[in-house]
């Protein structure tokens, strides 16, 4: 026993070497870093919470609260859920059903940098941008630049597209492991469509439902990488979300104390809400 423990844990050294070194230190340092005023001089001088009241004092803290606020309540779990009945419940064709998850799916596995390149070029502010055109060819107006004018509508539709694969492959599954004679006895009941959606299906995916909820809310907490590439937070702080000010202030201000600050912030918000979720859902399932 003890020779195959011994094998055990030398097959997990290395692996355990290497979580320690990029995940484990640069955590702890991070924390240590929050408590000081470390910037571009790299002298560590602790401050206490001084970086901790100055959030609070910060009169930006309140938009980039809100913007967070929309920007997580854009999660997709309705649309998910109702793509995911109308190609896996009503479309009883897998091919075309595949096709419409494939294109799902587009915005999904391809590379941030294209896609948000793709955004910017659709909307360029002169005539040459393709949606300009399309306007042009209706209104005559001048051209518009749409990313300044709707910065956080369209933030929120890149985001949108973005994530509603994933749910929607999940719940499609899901779907297709219900028994199928549940439904036939519907039918045979006369229940409607909807009443069997609301009957059926959600109870049967509940505990779907409530992991796409809870890891949609925390990724878009922790997501920044769309706003940054198509708005960079502008115009202003219009599209400052919560993480992406950690990461100006850290890397384009090279606060790295209050940068490291604000994200012990964040870490703090995304434990008390998995803390709340788990129990709403503990609730739920003693039902």
């Amino acid at each position: 026993m003890k020779n195959k423990n011994g094998q055990a844990y030398m097959f997990l050294t290395p692996f355990l070497i290497l979580v320690t070194i990029f995940y484990v230190i640069p955590a702890v340092l991070t924390v240590v870093m929050s408590f000081t005023n470390l910037d571009s001089s790299f002298v560590w001088e602790f401050n206490h919470f001084k970086n901790f009241i100055k959030i609070f004092k910060d009169p930006n803290t309140l938009v980039i609260v809100r913007n967070t606020l929309i920007f997580v309540g854009v999660a997709t779990v309705f649309l998910n859920l109702l793509f995911a009945v109308l190609t896996t419940y009503f479309v009883k064709t897998e091919r075309y059903s595949s096709i419409f998850k494939a294109i799902l799916m587009i915005p999904m596995i391809t590379p941030a940098v294209v896609y948000s390149v793709l955004w910017i070029w659709l909307l360029e502010a002169g005539e040459g941008g393709m949606v300009n055109r399309v306007y042009l060819s209706f209104v005559d107006s001048q051209p518009i630049n749409w990313i300044a004018k709707y910065p956080m509508q369209i933030v929120l539709c890149a985001t949108i597209l973005v994530n509603i694969a994933y749910g929607t492959i999940i719940f499609s599954s899901a779907i297709k492991s219900i028994p199928e004679n549940q439904f036939k006895a519907a039918h045979v009941d006369g229940a409607g469509e909807w009443e069997i959606i609301k009957s059926i299906i959600i109870p049967n995916i509940r505990y779907h439902i409530q992991f796409i909820a809870l890891w949609e809310a925390l990724g878009l907490l922790t997501n920044y990488v769309t706003i940054l590439l198509i708005t960079n937070g502008g115009p202003g702080i219009q599209t400052e979300v919560w993480s992406l000010s950690a990461y100006h202030k850290a890397f384009n201000d090279q606060q790295y104390g209050y940068g490291a600050a604000i994200s012990q912030m964040l870490i703090l918000v995304v434990l008390v809400l998995m803390i709340l979720m788990n129990k709403v859902m503990q609730k739920q399932n003693e039902r």
